[in-house]
């Protein structure tokens, strides 16, 4: 059975979505199960909260002031990189790979794309390769590229500290991505779902990739 990833910047609507799509599969009668690839994995969440407690980073859950506040302790150092990279792949084979060997349909809220874009901004050294190992993980994957205007991303997300010149970074960075997983994803869905209703958006996407389930 598939793997089914979303990505795209926060506040596009990846998890109302991801949320709908398995009740819809599950209305189906497909054995679908939720999981959330988090920004920062197994041991670097426990390096985080020790950078916080040491007050080198901002206490904060705001992905955007944390990833800048590693950038600015490790954006020349390979470090961080290889700890984030080694914690995703252990995600991976503790998380997901049992699953998919059991057959059941996986419904990924954030996944590999993800992580690529967040390590492309807090380091300097997120070279083609690294990229292409974590990038290997949506291979024969049905892919969602969940994304919104600027403006809309800004709304969605109020309580952060947040402009639109980061935002328009973001999702060059995330269209960039998006070229790479096209390659080796076995379908790629592009929703902009900056005026679209809920409802809508699920059918659109169930449609667009029942046939490769």
């Amino acid at each position: 059975m598939p793997l089914i990833i979303l990505f795209g910047p926060d506040g596009a609507g990846k998890t109302t979505i991801a949320i709908e799509l398995i009740k819809k599969l599950k209305e189906l009668n497909y054995q679908a199960i939720y999981i959330k690839m988090k920004s920062h994995h197994l041991f670097v969440y426990v390096f985080l909260k020790l950078l916080q407690k040491m007050n080198k980073i901002p206490n904060t859950h705001s992905p955007c002031l944390i990833d800048y506040s590693l950038r600015a302790i490790f954006r020349d150092n390979n470090m961080y990189v290889f700890l984030e990279m080694f914690n995703i792949l252990i995600w991976y084979f503790i998380f997901v790979l049992p699953h998919l060997k059991r057959g059941k349909t996986i419904v990924a809220d954030r996944f590999a794309p993800d992580s690529v874009v967040s390590l492309n901004i807090v380091s300097n050294n997120v070279n083609n390769v690294l990229e292409r190992i974590l990038l290997r993980l949506c291979k024969d994957s049905i892919a969602i590229y969940v994304y919104a205007q600027p403006w809309t991303l800004l709304m969605s997300k109020r309580d952060e500290d947040l402009s639109e010149v980061y935002l328009r970074y973001i999702t060059k960075l995330y269209n960039k991505v998006a070229r790479q997983v096209a390659l080796i994803a076995r379908n790629l869905v592009v929703i902009d779902t900056t005026s679209l209703p809920k409802q809508h958006l699920v059918d659109l996407i169930f449609n667009s990739i029942k046939k490769h389930i």
